[in-house]
Order: C-alpha cells, then structure tokens, then sequence
C-alpha cells in the first residue's frame, strides 16, 4: 500500500451529506490528521455549509479540482457517481499523482468498475456497516464454499410501509445491489471480500419489530466457518445510513495516515 503516513494530508470530500459532514467533523475536532483542502457535491449548498461548519479554510470545487488537490478523496455521495469519480481520479493521478487513495462509501456504485486497471490511486472500501470482513477475506485464501448475508432493516429506511417481517429480496448480490443501491453497499463490500457479487447470497427483510439495521454473516471454506452479527443505529438525519458507515470512514482514514496497520 502506498504509505501517506504523516500530519499534513490534503483531503478532498466527494458528497457533503451525514457521512461527509461527519468525517469533516472530526478533521475539525482534531480526531484525524488531515487537512480538509477541498469539496464537491452536485448541490453547491451542500458543499458551502459543510465548508462554513467545519473547514473555512477550504474550498468548494469541482470534482477535477478536487482529485488533483487532495493525497486521499473520501466519496460519500451515490453508487451513480462512483464510476466516474474512479475514472477520474485515475486520470488526475497520471498526471499529477494524485489522489493516491480513494475510499469508496457508496460500494455498490463498484459494481460495474474494472477494479483491475492500470496504476492510478488505491481504491478502498471501508468496512461501513458490515463486521468480519476481514476473517472473509483470510477464509477466502484457502477458498470460500458459501457466503450469506442477511440484512433486516426497519422498513422505512428501505421506503416499504409492511405489517409484519417481509422478504423484500432473496438471490445473489449483483441482483440486490442493482434493485436497493442505497440500501445494500454491505452486500458489495461482502462480496468484494469473498466470493464475488454473483457467488454471494443475500436476503433482505423488511421488518417493523426491529429499530436497528442489522446485518448477519456467515461464511464456510475448508479453513473453518465464521458468523457475525452487527446491530447498527441508524444516523438521525438520515435513515437510510448506519451511523457505523461514517465511523468506518474515520477509522480507515486513521489507519491510512498510522504507521500501525490492525486487521
């Protein structure tokens, strides 16, 4: 990994909803090691409060200006802007190598994405609101025989309106991602992890008993099984979003900047 250890990091936030307000929340509290240089979102408001509340200091920009002044760019916008944002962020790199990191939120946007191409910068995917994927990816070494995730939300953060625990969705993730895309980056990111979007089930429930949004893994290869659980609030402002998704983003932008690397 391309190491950008140090205290003087540009970066660049790409979607200036709940998870990038909060990510430039704590680079204004001093929580990490940045400094916010620059944002861009399709609506300019957006990006000027977010400028006004936490980083004077920075710019509102355009999405060109935004990769060729920031070491590492956070996306928290939307899967359909993911594509271009890599392709961009490729481009910016070759000539000015810049960005060196990119962190992908909205993962189901990756669906499409050739992730194999060429140098450019490093594409992350954090494990947002998903545990375990890192014992994924180590049973995935010796081969992976099934993957499951099961995802079970309140039914208004998937816009249904049921009486009762509903299977909204059941078969392979490429299929999920395409019909909740901001409901199910998990499933990406599992996928991404072990056995691919096509190999990975997935079952989503809409449930009015539960007030949490909670996602169960399990996974079996020839090293062994593992199963994980998490139980996630929800961010207030926005229902759709685990309040864990932002905090993996911190996390992960802690990590970048650490000579200690954990998992």
């Amino acid at each position: 990994m391309r190491s950008v250890e140090g205290a003087s990091l540009s970066l660049g936030i790409v979607g200036a909803g709940c998870i990038g307000r909060r990510v430039a929340q704590a680079v204004a509290e001093g929580a990490l090691p940045y400094r916010l240089a620059a944002v861009h979102d399709v609506d300019a408001g957006a990006a000027q409060r977010l400028i006004r509340d936490y980083a004077p200091d920075a710019v509102a920009s355009d999405l060109a200006a935004v990769l060729s002044s920031s070491d590492v760019v956070l996306e928290s916008a939307a899967g359909s802007a993911v594509p271009g944002l890599v392709s961009a962020s490729r481009s910016s790199y070759a000539g000015c190598g810049r960005p060196a990191h990119v962190l992908v939120m909205s993962v189901g946007g990756l669906l499409d994405v050739d992730l194999t191409a060429g140098d450019g910068p490093v594409i992350h995917v954090p494990s947002g609101a998903l545990g375990g994927l890192d014992a994924v990816q180590a049973l995935a070494v010796a081969g992976l025989d099934e993957v499951v995730l099961t995802t079970r939300k309140p039914p208004a953060g998937l816009g249904e309106a049921v009486g009762e625990a509903t299977v909204l969705f059941e078969g392979p993730a490429r299929e999920v991602i395409a019909k909740y895309p901001r409901n199910v980056n998990v499933a990406m990111a599992l996928s991404l992890a072990g056995l691919g979007p096509d190999d990975t089930r997935v079952r989503l429930i809409a449930d009015p008993a539960v007030d949490r949004n909670t996602h169960h893994v399990y996974a079996r290869g020839p090293a062994g099984e593992v199963e994980f659980e998490s139980r996630n609030v929800p961010f207030p402002e926005n229902p759709r979003t685990s309040y864990l998704a932002a905090l993996s983003a911190i996390a992960l932008l802690k990590r970048l900047a650490s000579s200690l690397q954990v998992g």
